[in-house]
Parts: structure tokens; C-alpha cells; sequence
């Protein structure tokens, strides 16, 4: 029995043009070609050619591969196939399992931080170690240097994890915090807080740090920062180590300054 083109492709919902195309590349050829009319046909023993050709697809085995296969067809093949994509499967669903938390994981932050009823106070929380990329200016940085170093950083680590995995962190030194110096930065950095990504990031260490959380950007955060630095002396606490101005939402996450929220955290002892 000899099925046109057209029937071929109803039979098995897909396009002519798919169809012509495999006939282009040599994947699924009509067996016979009327000298007369030009007309092509595909004889019913190529069905399960086709059936074949749409399994592989649909688990996105490429073409280049499934003709590699029809050269030699056998069972064989069809398992070295399948045991392939069946492996780069469970590579993938790895990957977007990862994917998948670390989403979860930046709603449960943003969410969290939102629902705070403690902003503008002075506490201290306890942080287990962290790690953190960063730059070095080598200079007092300015906001073009902050968002030229991020753009590094984020080549650095990655397009993904720069956006999923961290936050973003101005970092004040330990001497600019003892001085009372806000205005800017020696550092930027993106903080990592579950799993090392980087070989050569810095763990923060475990520990206490004094914090405070304001909204706005980082200008309305000069009050707040000088509150800090004073509720640290009047408890006695001693600054051990470089202060932290922690990005939770953004100019990236809203247009309006007053979602923006920030965290300094300061290491004491």
C-alpha cells in the first residue's frame, strides 16, 4: 500500500513540512516516487520508521543522532539511546531540583524580611558561616565602581547563581566602621549563605552580629547605620570584623524605593 505525504503526516500528527524535511536530511525518505506525477509514497512497513523517529524526538534525542541510529538499526541501538538520554535526564531534573530550591529558598527571604515588625531596631542574631566573593576596589568605590565590580562578579560566578544563590553586599572594613564612615565602599561582594560555589570565596565566620533593617536605599540607611554603631558601644560589644550592607529587595525587584530593604550586620563579641 502506497500513503502520499499528506495522509503520512494526518496518520501521524505531524506537519508535511516535518516530513519533507526528514526527507531532505535523509532521516525518513518515501519509498517510491511516481516518474510520472512526482508524486512520493510511504509504504505501511514505514510506520514504525516514523513511530520511532517521534519516540526519539520527544525525548530530545537530536536528529543528527537518530539518523546515526537508523544507519544501523537495532535493539542495541535503541538502548544505548534511550540509557543516554535517560542519564542526561537525571542530570537535568538534578539541575532544576537545584534550581527549584534555590527559588524557594529567595521567596522564603524576601517573604520573611517583608513580614518583619522590627525594623529600624538594634538586635544581635547569630549567624553560622557563610561564604562570599567579592572585589577590591583598592580605593574608596563609588557607585560605578559598585555596579562594574557586580557585573564582574557575576561573570565570575555565573549569570544563575549571581541572580538565585546570594545577595548582593556593599562591605564597609572594620576601620571605616570604628571611624563611622558610611558614604562608601573599599568592597562589593555577593554573599553566598548555604553551599561553597567558588574556590577562592572568603568564609565569613560564625557568630554574633549586630544588625539593623531599614527600607529605602542605601542613603536612608545613614541614620540606622549611626544608631547601630551607637547601641553597639552602649552594650559593651566590641566590633571584631568588616560590616556587611546586605541587599534583600532592590531596585531589581521594584521601582519604589520604599520596598527596597536593606541589612547592616556588623560582627561583635
Amino acid at each position: 500500500m502506497k500513503i502520499l505525504v499528506g495522509e503520512m503526516a494526518r496518520l501521524h500528527n505531524v506537519s508535511t513540512q516535518t516530513l519533507r524535511y526528514y526527507d531532505k536530511i535523509g532521516l525518513l525518505q518515501p519509498k517510491y516516487i511516481d516518474k510520472e506525477n512526482g508524486y512520493r509514497y510511504y509504504t505501511i512497513e514505514q510506520f514504525a520508521h516514523l513511530d520511532s523517529i517521534i519516540l526519539l524526538k520527544k525525548i530530545g534525542v537530536p536528529l543528527k543522532k537518530i539518523k546515526e541510529y537508523f544507519a544501523s538499526r537495532d535493539v542495541e541501538g535503541m538502548l544505548e539511546l534511550l540509557k543516554t538520554k535517560e542519564s542526561l535526564l537525571q542530570k537535568e531534573i538534578k539541575v532544576l531540583r537545584r534550581k527549584c530550591k534555590d527559588i524557594q529558598n529567595k521567596i522564603n527571604r524576601i517573604e520573611t524580611y517583608r513580614r518583619k515588625e522590627d525594623f529600624h531596631q538594634c538586635k544581635v542574631k547569630y549567624i553560622p558561616f557563610r561564604q562570599i566573593a567579592y572585589l577590591d576596589f583598592g580605593k574608596k568605590g563609588n557607585l560605578v565602581d559598585f555596579e562594574y565590580g557586580l557585573k564582574e562578579l557575576s561573570s565570575l560566578v555565573g549569570e544563575e547563581a549571581y541572580h538565585f544563590q546570594c545577595m548582593i553586599a556593599g562591605i564597609l572594613s572594620r576601620e571605616q566602621v570604628l571611624k563611622g564612615e558610611y558614604y562608601y565602599w573599599e568592597n562589593v561582594g555577593i554573599l553566598f549563605e548555604e553551599e561553597v560555589l567558588q574556590s577562592d570565596a572568603k568564609v565569613l565566620p560564625k557568630g554574633e552580629y549586630a544588625t539593623i533593617t531599614f527600607k529605602g536605599n542605601v542613603e536612608r540607611g545613614v541614620k540606622d547605620y549611626e544608631k547601630l554603631i551607637k547601641w553597639i558601644k552602649e552594650k559593651g560589644y566590641k566590633i571584631i570584623g568588616d560590616g556587611l550592607l546586605l541587599t534583600i529587595t532592590d531596585s531589581s525587584y521594584s521601582e519604589f524605593e520604599d520596598e527596597f530593604i536593606i541589612e547592616i550586620q556588623i560582627p561583635v563579641k
